[in-house]
């Protein structure tokens, strides 16, 4: 998969930048180098270095950018700068470049330790030679550390060994895991009312950790984050869930509708799965009434491992549970085995207002219901199976064909999923809505069904944009959905690591 730094340009004056380099643009406004003040009559000298100190990093208001600036250095002829992320050395964001401002604007990424280097040059016209040293700095976008985890350990033992206090609940706790370190859970690891990230300390370099025995899970009635790791899950029982509610929360209910609600963005991001044998994600004790507010799945890739016999969900809150607003972007799906789970998204009779969140359309005013997938590929999940069972893509009781409901898919693939039906039609629970309702918004899709034919899209679907051509994947069988469809290769659809 190509990386690619993705900084914007504006004007840029007479900046020399050469390869990855062009990524970052200079401000020459009020920058002090005017012909008169550049100098500042300093020549015959070697120009002084910078302070690492007087190395201003300022993150824009929105966070998705940011401007590095030091002082101007008499006599010099300029900078030569280098910027590069710690974990990827061999991808320079900015590579010798020499800028002949003081400032560099360019994208800022989340969760990235960053090392600067700026040495100040000499004039030749004025006789002054470079700096004798050149500055480093590093920086972090990493949210502070609560506390690292050694490589090598049992979560469930060193969390039984490192308690987290009571009065942090409400405070986001971030667990590092050492960059390509092997971590076991060996039993459920219940984070119970504590926000909690547990994240690999590189972007690049992934920890791992490995579910060691049947019941091994990781459960959560507060915000959950999951970044930068590898799960290995072919020890877990196929009745058991990757993820899921607490099963005995201490968090507060509320009293109208007896609901545990959590608040805040739960996201897997960046991660990869292997042999998930059960429920990705699921609510785990019936008329446990624990609701997500936001639900992320970002940049995964999910390989399912269901058993033959399985009759359940990827996505599976049918006991009591309900994510408000879930969300998949960016990300892969996949079964290779003859098993199959029954749906992708299986949820059941509540919506936003019967949690207390209010609903659209509603008395009480509020935001609804949301389902999201967006430019992701989905491969062999709710096919039709030799033994004459069937699988449906979703199914909702609460939420469908309510006016406080939306939907949107645009820009996926499917290919052999949803077989009584089709995609479409059970992605909105056989509901339709008006086309100007504002409920539903379908984009550039793809339903393939195994035998090359496609599905159909009835009254569902009406966006008229859905592309009924092969993506032509590259090798399914290895997991490799590398696609070359003219069409969707031309919109970008499916996850776009699969991009060519």
């Amino acid at each position: 998969m190509k990386k690619n730094h993705l900084f914007t340009y504006s004007k840029i004056c007479a900046l020399a930048l050469t390869g990855a380099s062009a990524l970052f643009l200079t401000s020459c406004a009020e920058d002090g180098f005017d012909e008169e003040s550049f100098d500042g009559g300093v020549s015959n000298t070697q120009v002084t270095s910078i302070s690492a100190e007087d190395i201003t990093i300022t993150p824009s208001a929105d966070g998705k950018s940011q401007t590095i600036s030091w002082p101007v250095v008499m006599g010099a002829g300029g900078y030569r700068v280098n910027l590069i992320d710690v974990s990827n050395p061999d991808e320079p964001i900015i590579n010798d470049s020499i800028v002949d401002g003081c400032t560099v604007t360019g994208k800022r990424e989340e969760d990235v330790n960053y090392q600067l280097t700026i040495q100040a040059l000499g004039n030749a016209k004025k006789n002054n030679t470079d700096s004798p040293e050149v500055t480093s700095k590093a920086f972090s976008t990493f949210t502070p550390t609560y506390m690292t985890i050694p490589a090598g350990s049992d979560l469930n033992e060193w969390f039984a060994a490192n308690p987290i206090p009571e009065e942090a609940i409400g405070e986001n706790l971030n667990y590092d895991l050492e960059a390509g370190g092997e971590y076991t859970v060996s039993a459920e690891l219940d984070f119970d009312a504590y926000w909690v990230t547990l994240r690999a300390n590189s972007k690049s370099n992934p920890a791992t950790i490995k579910y060691t025995t049947e019941a091994s899970c990781i459960n959560f009635a507060a915000p959950f984050n999951a970044k930068y790791l590898h799960f290995d899950c072919a020890a877990m029982s196929d009745k058991n869930g990757v993820f899921g509610f607490s099963k005995s929360p201490t968090a507060a209910r509320d009293e109208a509708t007896g609901f545990v609600i959590f608040g805040g963005n739960t996201t897997i991001v960046n991660c990869t799965f292997d042999k998930v044998n059960g429920y990705f994600f699921w609510d785990n004790r019936k008329g446990q009434k624990v609701a997500a507010v936001q639900f992320l799945i970002d940049n995964c890739v999910v390989e399912l491992t269901p058993s033959t016999a399985q009759k359940a969900a990827v996505i599976w809150t049918n006991n009591g549970g309900h994510i408000n607003d879930f969300t998949i972007s960016n990300s892969t799906f996949y079964n290779l085995t003859d098993g199959d789970l029954y749906y992708f998204y299986q949820t059941g009779n509540y919506r936003a207002k019967d949690i207390g969140l209010g609903g659209a359309g509603t008395d009480q005013g509020g935001p609804g219901n949301t389902v999201t997938f967006k430019n992701s590929t989905f491969y062999r999940i709710g096919f039709h199976q030799p033994s004459g069972d069937w699988g449906e893509w979703g199914n909702y009781n609460g939420m469908n064909g309510k006016a406080d409901s939306f939907w949107t898919m645009t820009d996926c693939i499917f290919f052999d999923c949803s077989a009584k039906g089709g995609v479409p039609r059970r992605f909105l629970h056989g509901k339709t809505y008006a086309s100007d309702s504002g409920n539903v918004t379908f984009a550039n899709n793809t339903y393939m069904a195994y035998d090359g034919s496609f599905d159909p899209i009835g009254s569902y679907d009406t966006s008229g944009s859905q592309i009924e051509e092969d993506p032509m994947f590259a090798n399914p069988d290895a997991a490799d959905f590398t696609i070359s469809g003219a069409t969707q290769v031309a919109r970008k659809t499916g996850d776009p690591r699969w991009l060519p």
